[in-house]
């Protein structure tokens, strides 16, 4: 047996606060964030997506369709976790339940890659972190079809782009290895708040192992438009992205991951019902009965039932509910782990 190379909570974390009308700081993670995605898990609010390159007035709001939010929620990030600004209900409002879902990049250390360098044709700033297979990409868009760098060193299978200066909810590409690597004839791009559909956004290239692509869609490559995207590899024991096809009954889909999940992301393919998460750990934070809700990401409410059930080695969603689990409806999720079953060298983890 081998141990495995690191341990989850070492790249991802979920960390849970109640707001306050004051400047609240939310800590204890073992690493310093780069992104954030947050959401108000007991009332109303906007989800909002943040991260360390662009900077803390700088605000992706995947449930409408607008501009970067230039509102400060993050007052800054720290070694261990984040400090808000006081009494904004996006974010920090008194009362209410929150909660994030957390990555660490490269600790806003970022890499310039020049158009024409390491096979892209677009200027790129990125920060990655190799050993999670997570990046963060800025770019400026050209209006014509190329590539950019996203410095994994192997090919994303999720990724999430937003153009800052465009009145729209973004991109997502998802590759699973049940389809073949043709990111338009396979639907398995998603406008944030749509169904999969065919279109040009990623120029029908999958990513490489240096690159992706993308076309002349202004949702990704609007010119001169400032533009960001979430690069994700899957790193077994650790991550894991794909699809899989509801049954229709209560049982639902055993999804295998080799790990029992800490967040879950599900989308179906074919409608238009919300991206909604499943987050482990939610009992003992003063949420009540509110623990039982899964988090809608493009609705400014939480769903009040939550079938999405972890198990030891992967999720199953016990509902016959079109957002996971309708019969015959294939579904796109990306999963992070709790309790590794493997380690990152496919050996039995054990922790350390």
């Amino acid at each position: 047996m081998a141990f495995i190379s690191f341990q989850p909570h070492d790249h991802f974390d979920c960390p849970i606060w109640t707001g306050s009308d004051s400047t609240t700081t939310v800590n204890g993670m073992a690493f310093k964030p780069d992104a954030l995605l947050f959401k108000n898990y007991s009332g109303t609010g906007d989800t909002i997506f943040n991260n360390s390159t662009r900077g803390v007035a700088h605000n992706w709001k995947p449930n409408l369709s607008v501009v970067s939010d230039t509102t400060v929620y993050v007052a800054s990030y720290t070694s261990d976790g984040f400090t808000l600004t006081g009494n904004l209900a996006n974010t920090n409002n008194a009362s209410d339940s929150y909660v994030g879902a957390c990555w660490k990049a490269n600790g806003a250390s970022t890499t310039t890659n020049g158009a024409g360098v390491g096979g892209a044709s677009i200027a790129s700033v990125y920060q990655a972190n190799t050993t999670a297979g997570f990046s963060i990409v800025t770019y400026t868009g050209t209006g014509t079809a190329g590539t950019i760098k996203h410095g994994l060193s192997v090919a994303p299978k999720f990724i999430m782009v937003k153009n800052t200066e465009q009145a729209d909810r973004g991109k997502v590409l998802c590759m699973g290895t049940t389809f073949v690597a043709d990111p338009q004839t396979d639907n398995n791009e998603f406008a944030y708040n749509g169904a999969g559909a065919d279109s040009t956004s990623f120029n029908d290239t999958a990513p490489t192992t240096a690159v992706f692509s993308v076309g002349t869609d202004a949702m990704v490559n609007q010119s001169t438009k400032a533009i960001e995207a979430y690069c994700f590899a899957e790193v077994q024991g650790f991550s894991k992205f794909g699809f899989y096809s509801g049954t229709g009954n209560v049982r639902g889909t055993k999804v295998y991951c080799g790990f029992k999940p800490k967040y879950v992301l599900i989308k179906s393919i074919g409608g238009t019902d919300d991206w909604a998460s499943k987050i482990s750990g939610l009992t003992g934070f003063g949420l009540g009965g509110q623990r039982t809700r899964n988090v809608r990401y493009n609705s400014d409410t939480c769903q009040t039932t939550a079938n999405i059930q972890f198990e030891g080695n992967g999720f199953r969603c016990a509902t016959t509910s079109t957002y996971c689990n309708q019969e015959d409806t294939k579904y796109v999720y990306m999963a992070f782990a709790e309790m590794p079953m493997v380690g990152s060298n496919g050996t039995i983890a054990l922790a350390t």
